[in-house]
């Protein structure tokens, strides 16, 4: 091995003897300080490759959010990309009715309609019924809790704890609502998904979440997923949501969840002007839903009850009733004539179906459901008796 080493060596110190050894110092320091640069190098893009990446992965989300929320924007919720879920259309084929209650307008009796309708198909038609209450004010909530699980809600929200609605719209798990929805007052075969302020934080924090790619899943679908699970679909014969009036991640969670929606007005201008902005919305949005049917409009807060006697009375809306109902009819079908199936095709339910004006209901808001009520007094079989033709008019339509 030594003297196979040694015509090389004689070699090199027969080339430094000729270049000197200054010169060979230098090429030497140059290749050690080169060879550093290069490991030091080389150690340096191996730390920061990651950094980088993030920074970039962080640039397209803040860019994703910006164009969802921009003047361009075609509306936050139809950032892309869409992923439904795989048996989307499928589930929705086969669900149980889950109905959404909605409309733009507050004060126009959508809390009064679902638990009123809630009380209908639990008690009268003997169905196992879901209701789910979204809006953060927590109306539906107040109506169908009695004022012991209303304290024990407030209790939990005073310890900073999650109300059950903002743990649906976050958390996967469907299995969880079969045990854990609260009793509805008066209605024993219903539950109730409660809900109060900390849904408002949870929803914002969603969005934000969603919007920036911190979520992998689509969250519009979320509540699909939940609800659409086999054990709420054997357990529930019918889900209704109270949504509040406004896109809010939970209310495009519901009407992503919806088979069919029902909008309740008042017959009055302003409110007809404000059916025909929601048809707007859930007509751009339709891309969301394409199954989604408007099951129809609903008049509430009638100045007369329109059914005396099992028959529609004579003129049974007053002038301005009748003429905000046609305003109504119209910006509705100009609103949705270029929407796609089945969106298309709604109408206003008939006179017979609206629901009146009660004292009773406005002194029950906020404290019990009226149909509920086992008095037998006039006043409450008029509210029950057009609660019942409403909803045997949904069910038709169904």
């Amino acid at each position: 091995m030594l003297s196979q080493s040694l015509p090389f060596l004689d070699r090199v110190l027969r080339h430094v003897g000729e270049s000197g050894w200054e010169d060979w110092l230098a090429k030497l320091i140059v290749a050690i300080v080169v060879s550093a640069l290069a490991a030091f190098g080389l150690w340096l893009w191996r730390k920061i490759r990651p950094r980088l990446y993030d920074v970039w992965v962080s640039n397209q989300r803040l860019k994703r959010a910006l164009a969802a929320v921009g003047p361009q924007s075609k509306g936050l919720w139809l950032a892309t990309p869409i992923r439904r879920p795989e048996d989307y259309n499928r589930s929705l084929r086969t669900s149980k009715p889950i109905i959404v209650i909605a409309n733009l307008k507050g004060g126009v009796g959508k809390t009064t309609s679902a638990s009123n309708l809630i009380a209908h198909y639990a008690n009268k038609k003997r169905e196992r019924v879901l209701c789910i209450d979204l809006d953060f004010q927590g109306s539906l909530t107040a109506n169908a809790l009695s004022q012991q699980d209303r304290d024990n809600l407030l209790l939990i929200e005073s310890d900073d704890g999650q109300s059950k609605a903002a743990q649906l719209i976050n958390d996967r798990d469907a299995s969880w609502l079969h045990a854990v929805p609260d009793p509805v007052a008066g209605v024993p075969t219903a539950k109730l998904i409660s809900t109060y302020y900390s849904l408002a934080a949870m929803e914002n924090r969603i969005m934000v979440e969603w919007l920036v790619g911190e979520r992998p899943n689509d969250i519009r679908y979320h509540l699909a997923e939940v609800l659409h699970d086999n054990l709420i679909q054997t357990s529930f014969d019918r889900i209704i949501i109270d949504a509040p009036p406004r896109l809010t991640t939970a209310s495009i969670q519901a009407m992503c969840a919806a088979t069919h929606i029902l909008i309740p007005t008042v017959l009055d201008d302003l409110s007809s002007e404000a059916v025909a902005a929601f048809a707007e919305q859930l007509k751009l949005h339709q891309t969301l839903w394409p199954h989604l049917k408007i099951v129809g409009v609903v008049g509430t807060m009638t100045e007369t009850v329109t059914v005396v006697d099992g028959r529609l009375r004579d003129n049974p809306l007053n002038a301005v009733e009748v003429d905000a109902r046609a305003a109504g009819r119209l910006a509705l079908q100009q609103a949705l004539q270029t929407a796609e199936l089945p969106l298309r095709e709604t109408s206003y339910f008939p006179e017979e179906c609206f629901i009146p004006d009660r004292a009773e209901l406005s002194r029950a808001a906020g404290h019990r459901i009226v149909y509920a009520s086992p008095s037998r007094a006039a006043e409450i079989r008029v509210i029950r008796e057009a609660f019942d033709r409403l909803g045997d008019e949904i069910d038709r339509r169904l």
